[in-house]
Protein backbone atom coordinates (compact mmCIF):
# COMPACT_ATOMS: atom_id res chain seq x y z
CA UNK A 1 0.00 0.00 0.00
CA UNK A 2 1.60 3.31 -0.99
CA UNK A 3 1.88 5.69 2.31
CA UNK A 4 -0.53 8.09 1.09
CA UNK A 5 -2.94 4.79 2.08
CA UNK A 6 -1.50 4.21 5.28
CA UNK A 7 -1.67 7.75 6.14
CA UNK A 8 -5.43 8.38 6.03
CA UNK A 9 -6.76 4.93 6.75
CA UNK A 10 -3.94 3.39 9.06
CA UNK A 11 -1.81 0.47 8.53
CA UNK A 12 -3.98 -2.19 7.15
CA UNK A 13 -2.94 -5.06 4.28
CA UNK A 14 -5.77 -3.90 1.40
CA UNK A 15 -8.80 -2.27 0.76
CA UNK A 16 -10.27 -5.55 0.42
CA UNK A 17 -10.06 -5.74 4.13
CA UNK A 18 -10.95 -2.18 4.52
CA UNK A 19 -14.30 -2.77 2.69
CA UNK A 20 -14.88 -5.56 4.89
CA UNK A 21 -14.50 -3.65 7.84
CA UNK A 22 -16.38 -0.87 6.40
CA UNK A 23 -19.35 -3.95 5.84
CA UNK A 24 -19.03 -4.23 9.70
CA UNK A 25 -19.16 -1.19 10.51
CA UNK A 26 -22.51 -0.92 8.48
CA UNK A 27 -24.07 -3.77 10.43
CA UNK A 28 -23.10 -1.39 13.79
CA UNK A 29 -25.03 1.40 12.28
CA UNK A 30 -27.99 -1.31 11.32
CA UNK A 31 -28.50 -2.78 14.85
CA UNK A 32 -27.86 0.97 16.43
CA UNK A 33 -30.88 2.45 13.61
CA UNK A 34 -33.28 -0.62 14.30
CA UNK A 35 -32.69 -0.13 18.28
CA UNK A 36 -33.72 3.74 17.93
CA UNK A 37 -36.83 3.64 15.12
CA UNK A 38 -38.43 0.93 17.17
CA UNK A 39 -38.67 2.64 20.45
CA UNK A 40 -39.94 5.77 18.87
CA UNK A 41 -42.64 7.46 20.04
CA UNK A 42 -45.73 7.37 18.08
CA UNK A 43 -47.78 9.38 20.04
CA UNK A 44 -45.08 12.17 20.24
CA UNK A 45 -46.40 15.22 18.19
CA UNK A 46 -42.62 15.68 17.13
CA UNK A 47 -43.05 12.33 14.76
CA UNK A 48 -45.43 11.42 12.44
CA UNK A 49 -47.92 7.91 13.63
CA UNK A 50 -47.16 6.64 10.69
CA UNK A 51 -44.11 5.55 9.43
CA UNK A 52 -41.98 7.46 6.99
CA UNK A 53 -38.86 6.89 5.45
CA UNK A 54 -38.79 10.43 3.88
CA UNK A 55 -39.47 12.01 7.67
CA UNK A 56 -36.66 9.30 8.78
CA UNK A 57 -33.72 10.87 6.41
CA UNK A 58 -34.69 14.07 6.43
CA UNK A 59 -34.33 14.59 10.66
CA UNK A 60 -31.34 12.10 10.74
CA UNK A 61 -29.33 13.19 7.54
CA UNK A 62 -27.17 16.06 9.66
CA UNK A 63 -26.57 13.08 12.09
CA UNK A 64 -25.30 10.64 9.95
CA UNK A 65 -22.90 13.20 8.16
CA UNK A 66 -21.54 13.24 11.89
CA UNK A 67 -21.91 9.25 12.44
CA UNK A 68 -19.08 8.87 9.33
CA UNK A 69 -16.63 11.57 10.85
CA UNK A 70 -16.84 9.86 14.05
CA UNK A 71 -16.57 6.14 12.98
CA UNK A 72 -13.97 7.32 10.93
CA UNK A 73 -11.80 9.17 13.88
CA UNK A 74 -12.93 6.03 15.76
CA UNK A 75 -11.41 3.37 13.02
CA UNK A 76 -8.38 5.32 11.54
CA UNK A 77 -7.06 5.60 15.60
CA UNK A 78 -8.31 2.82 16.87
CA UNK A 79 -4.65 0.47 17.41
CA UNK A 80 -2.81 3.79 18.38
CA UNK A 81 -5.61 3.97 21.45
CA UNK A 82 -6.22 0.31 22.11
CA UNK A 83 -2.75 -1.29 21.55
CA UNK A 84 -3.92 -3.94 19.62
CA UNK A 85 -5.08 -4.73 15.67
CA UNK A 86 -8.52 -4.13 14.57
CA UNK A 87 -10.76 -7.01 13.90
CA UNK A 88 -14.45 -7.39 12.77
CA UNK A 89 -15.90 -7.18 15.99
CA UNK A 90 -14.50 -3.95 16.62
CA UNK A 91 -15.78 -2.81 13.24
CA UNK A 92 -19.32 -4.03 14.48
CA UNK A 93 -18.66 -1.98 17.74
CA UNK A 94 -17.23 0.74 16.20
CA UNK A 95 -20.49 1.35 14.28
CA UNK A 96 -22.61 1.10 16.93
CA UNK A 97 -20.41 3.56 19.02
CA UNK A 98 -19.88 5.81 16.02
CA UNK A 99 -24.07 6.41 15.63
CA UNK A 100 -24.31 6.67 19.49
CA UNK A 101 -22.11 9.47 19.75
CA UNK A 102 -23.78 11.48 16.65
CA UNK A 103 -27.11 10.87 17.96
CA UNK A 104 -25.78 12.19 21.56
CA UNK A 105 -24.44 15.15 19.21
CA UNK A 106 -27.69 15.62 17.45
CA UNK A 107 -29.30 15.87 20.88
CA UNK A 108 -26.87 18.50 22.33
CA UNK A 109 -26.45 20.48 19.01
CA UNK A 110 -29.32 22.20 17.38
CA UNK A 111 -27.32 22.97 14.52
CA UNK A 112 -26.97 19.11 13.87
CA UNK A 113 -30.78 18.08 15.15
CA UNK A 114 -32.54 20.56 12.70
CA UNK A 115 -36.37 22.09 12.97
CA UNK A 116 -37.67 18.56 14.08
CA UNK A 117 -41.37 20.76 14.56
CA UNK A 118 -41.55 22.30 11.21
CA UNK A 119 -40.18 18.84 9.27
CA UNK A 120 -43.10 17.07 11.56
CA UNK A 121 -46.01 18.98 10.32
CA UNK A 122 -44.27 18.97 6.27
CA UNK A 123 -44.25 15.50 6.37
CA UNK A 124 -48.18 14.90 8.08
CA UNK A 125 -49.14 17.30 5.78
CA UNK A 126 -47.68 15.01 2.97
CA UNK A 127 -49.20 11.91 4.71
CA UNK A 128 -52.34 13.10 4.61
CA UNK A 129 -52.46 14.17 0.99
CA UNK A 130 -51.02 10.72 -0.11
CA UNK A 131 -54.34 9.02 1.88
CA UNK A 132 -56.88 11.55 0.68
CA UNK A 133 -55.82 11.80 -3.04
Amino acid sequence: MGDFFKIIFGDFPSWIVLFGYVWFFIIGYIIYGLTETSGRNITSPNTPRKWSWKFWFLDNWRRYIVTFLCSYVLFRFYTEFSGHTFGNFDAVTLGLIGDGIAATIKGRVKTIAGDKEQLTIKIKKEINEEEIG
